[in-house]
C-alpha cells in the first residue's frame, strides 16, 4: 500500500526550505555589502599584523568555552555517560551551530544524545533549556555590569539595552517561577495560552510541552540542577568574554575593555535571533562595524579585520573538530583493552 505524504507535511517542508534559503541570501548580501567597504588588498595586509600571542590563547579560550559547555551539559545530565562522549556530541553540534545553521546544531544534539546515549529528547531538551536560561543569566549579569560602565557614551543604545535588560529578566523570573510553583503556575498559564487563542502555534505548543515536561521532573533534583547550572554559566560566560577579548587583540583594536564587554554581550544576543546561518555570517559582521563607530574606532580596517577573524572563526571549528576522531580512537583503545 503507498503511503502518500500529507499536504501539510509538504508545505511545511517547503517553508522551511525557503527560510533557509532566505537566510543564506541574507547572510551572502549582509557580508558582501561588507566585504565593499574593504578590498582584498586589506584583507591580505593584515598577515603582517597578526599578534601570534593573542590568536593561540583566543584558539586555547575557544577549546576551553567547549570544555566547560560540555561539562555543563554533563553535570545537568546526571547520567552516566562518560564526558568525553559529551565533548564529542557538544564538538559537533557548536561546529553544525557555527558552520550550518543553529537549528542543525540543536537536532544533532538531541538526536546523538537519542541515538549513541539513549538520553530520550525530553530529558536532552531539559537540559538544553537548562543551559540556555543559566547562559542568559549570565548574560544580562555581564551586559548590566558592561553597559553601567559606559552609560555615557552609548546614549543611542540605551532605551534598547534596558528594554533587553528587562525582557530577559520577566522571561528567567517567569521561567524560574514555573520551575518552583510547578503545577500551581503551569496549569492557569496554559488556561491563558488557550483563551487568547495561542496555544495551536507550533512554537507556543513545543515550548508548553518541554515546560510541562520539566515541572513533571523531581523538585529538588530540577532546583539543584538549575543552580549548578546557574554557576557554570557565568563561568562559561567569563571565558566568552575572555576569548572575545582576545580576538580582539589579535589586530589590535583601538578599543577600551568595558566597551568590548559590551560588544560580546550584545553579539551574544544577536546570535540568538534565528535569522542568521554560518554562524552569523554578514549579521555579526554589519552589528559589530555599527557598534565598533558608535566607540570611535575609525582608526583601522574594521570590515577587513572582522573577514579575517571570520576566517579564524572558521579554522577554530575545524581544530575543534579534530577530536571528534580522537574519542572514536579512545574509544576504540579502551574496547580492544576491555577484551583482552
Amino acid at each position: 500500500m503507498e503511503i502518500r505524504p500529507q499536504p501539510q507535511n509538504i508545505l511545511s517542508r517547503l517553508l522551511i526550505r525557503w527560510k533557509d534559503i532566505l537566510k543564506i541570501i541574507l547572510a551572502l548580501a549582509l557580508i558582501g555589502f561588507v566585504l565593499a567597504q574593504t578590498n582584498f588588498q586589506q584583507i591580505i595586509a593584515l598577515k603582517g599584523q597578526i599578534v601570534w600571542q593573542w590568536l593561540w590563547l583566543s584558539l586555547i579560550l575557544f577549546c576551553l568555552m567547549t570544555v566547560v559547555k560540555a561539562m555543563q551539559y554533563h553535570v545537568l545530565l546526571d547520567a552516566n555517560i562518560p564526558y568525553r562522549q559529551v565533548l564529542k556530541i557538544v564538538v559537533i553540534q557548536n561546529a553544525l551551530s557555527n558552520l550550518v545553521g543553529n537549528s542543525i546544531g540543536i537536532a544533532s544534539y538531541l538526536t546523538m544524545f537519542r541515538i549513541e546515549q539513549n538520553v530520550k529528547l525530553s530529558r536532552s531538551g531539559i537540559v538544553f533549556v537548562l543551559t540556555k536560561a543559566g547562559d542568559l543569566f549570565a548574560i544580562v549579569f555581564f551586559l548590566g555590569l558592561s553597559s553601567w560602565m559606559v552609560w555615557e557614551r552609548v546614549a543611542v543604545l540605551r532605551h534598547m539595552i534596558v528594554i533587553l535588560l528587562m525582557s530577559i529578566f520577566i522571561g528567567l523570573i517567569i521561567f524560574w517561577t514555573a520551575i518552583l510553583l510547578r503545577q500551581r503556575f503551569v496549569y492557569p498559564l496554559e488556561r491563558l495560552l488557550y483563551w487568547l487563542h495561542l496555544g495551536q502555534i507550533p512554537m507556543v505548543r513545543r515550548g508548553m510541552e518541554l515546560l510541562r515536561s520539566l515541572v513533571d521532573q523531581d523538585h529538588r533534583s530540577v532546583v539543584r540542577a538549575l543552580c549548578s547550572g546557574l554557576a557554570l554559566s557565568l563561568f562559561y560566560m567569563t571565558i566568552t568574554m575572555a576569548s572575545f577579548y582576545s580576538k580582539i587583540q589579535i589586530f589590535q583594536i583601538p578599543i577600551d575593555f568595558w566597551p568590548i564587554i559590551l560588544i560580546a554581550t550584545l553579539m551574544q544576543l544577536i546570535s540568538l535571533v534565528p535569522i542568521q546561518v554560518f554562524g552569523g555570517l554578514g549579521v555579526n559582521e554589519l552589528s559589530s562595524i555599527y557598534l565598533y563607530d558608535l566607540f570611535g574606532v575609525v582608526q583601522v580596517d574594521i570590515p577587513a579585520i572582522l573577514i579575517g577573524l571570520r576566517i579564524f572563526f572558521y579554522l577554530f571549528n575545524l581544530v575543534a573538530l579534530a577530536f571528534v576522531p580522537l574519542v572514536e580512537l579512545l574509544d576504540r583503545m579502551q574496547k580492544n583493552k576491555n577484551s583482552e
